[in-house]
């Protein structure tokens, strides 16, 4: 799951410069804030639905809270990978202002 996170990543980075080229660069997918906030939501997978499909295989696969623990090991997966992602966001904002003050 985690490697389908960072292609999703990837794949979405692509399709938001796509339509940030298309509508143009004051459009709302050209504003950092806006892209970067739909890039980590829309790469991440959803704990819910993957429930819901546990739920559906009633206990065929095997006890169903035990297939339930993988899954919430992936999303947390991806909240980390998220999180070192912003800061890394952060950090760059932070030291690009700092170049363009001086």
């Amino acid at each position: 799951m985690v490697l389908v996170h960072i292609i999703l990543l990837g794949f979405n980075a692509i399709a938001l410069q796509s339509l940030s080229a298309i509508f143009g660069r004051e459009s709302v997918f050209g504003k950092n804030e806006n892209a970067r906030a739909v890039l980590i939501v829309s790469s991440q997978k959803s704990l819910l639905s993957v429930l819901m499909v546990v739920e559906q295989l009633g206990g065929a696969l095997g006890e169903s809270g035990l297939l339930v623990l993988p899954c919430v090991a992936a999303q947390i997966n991806q909240v980390i990978i998220d999180s070192f992602l912003a800061n890394f966001w952060l950090h760059k904002d932070q030291s690009s202002s700092k170049i363009k003050k001086s």
